[in-house]
Formats: C-alpha cells, structure tokens, sequence
C-alpha cells in the first residue's frame, strides 16, 4: 500500500491544524488509536506543539490501560527521543495529559462536551473504549473524529471513513453528525 512519507514537521503541523479546527468548533476530538507506539507518538507530538503554543487542548486524554503501561516505558526511556527538545521529564507529563486506566474514570471521560482530545483503544474502533467515546461524540456536529491509522474493510472505522451517516455501537444506531 502506497503511504504518503511524513516528516516529522510536516505530521507536527497537519496535527496542529486538525486539532485547532476541531477545537475551534468547540467539540471534542476524539481519536481511535492503537495503544502501542501510536498512541505515544502521539503524546509526544501533542506534547511539543502545546509547548510551542499552536494549539491549545483543555485536556488531552488517553484511554487505555495497555496504553497507559506501555507509556510508562516511553517515559523511562524519553531521554532516548531524538527529536525533542522537551526533557523527559516533561515529554509525558503536561499538566493537561490524564492517562486513564480505571473504568469510572473512562466513563466520566463522556461527561465533556468540548475541548478535550480523547485518544483510546481500539485503533481500528471495533472494540474496546473508543466506541464510548464514539457513540457519545459522533452525534455531536461540534465533535471531530481523526484516524491515524489503518483502517481495515469491515471495521468501524472503515466504514465512518466511507461516509456512513449511522453507525451501530453496542447494538444501537448512532446518527453521525461529527466531522
């Protein structure tokens, strides 16, 4: 599969300009990742771009228990990231980042109507916490929806990238009104 080839600054600045326009309709941005190296990636670039100021999240969640271990070891070994002039002491731990892994503290995560970046498991939205998240947030016209990933024929989201208007999560039809 032909991929197009990102630089780390061109990936840096088409992430600030889908976070400031989904943030700027004051909606939530709510990202199916995977919770091994995406997932951190990610961290790491939303890190950077908050400390140089082009974009500005209330709060950046992500939502996984395998993710939150697996950042645990990006943060031992932050040191070792070449392109970064954050310490690692500041790589993962902006004041805004929440990393979830309890069940109540994911469920409250749908209580925030704007200004959040969810990021949660599963990458390809077939399973897992990201269809909460979801189905709390595709009915919203404010709430935008970014794939970093693969999306592979029959998953979730796959078929929200094809332009289906509704969606079925946990056996109920959710309308989709979000970006």
């Amino acid at each position: 599969r032909e991929r197009v080839d990102y630089t780390l600054e061109s990936r840096r600045e088409s992430l600030k300009v889908v976070v400031n326009e989904a943030l700027g309709r004051g909606g939530n941005l709510v990202i199916p990742v995977f919770a091994v190296e995406r997932s951190q990636e990610l961290l790491h670039d939303f890190g950077w771009l908050i400390k140089e100021r082009p974009i500005d999240p209330k709060v950046v969640f992500l939502d996984s228990p395998l993710a939150s271990k697996v950042t645990a070891v990006y943060k031992k070994y932050a040191s070792l990231f070449a392109d970064t002039d954050l310490s690692a002491d500041e790589l993962f731990n902006d004041p805004r980042f929440r990393i979830i892994e309890a069940v109540e503290d994911s469920k409250a995560i749908n209580t925030i109507r704007g200004g959040a970046i969810i990021m949660s498991a599963s990458g390809m939205a077939d399973a897992g916490r990201i269809q909460h998240h979801l189905a709390n947030n595709l009915l919203r016209a404010n709430a935008t929806v970014l794939f970093v990933g693969y999306q592979a024929p029959g998953t979730l989201g796959q078929i929200l990238l094809s332009g289906a208007k509704e969606v079925r999560i946990h056996g109920k039809l959710v309308p989709v009104r979000a970006q």
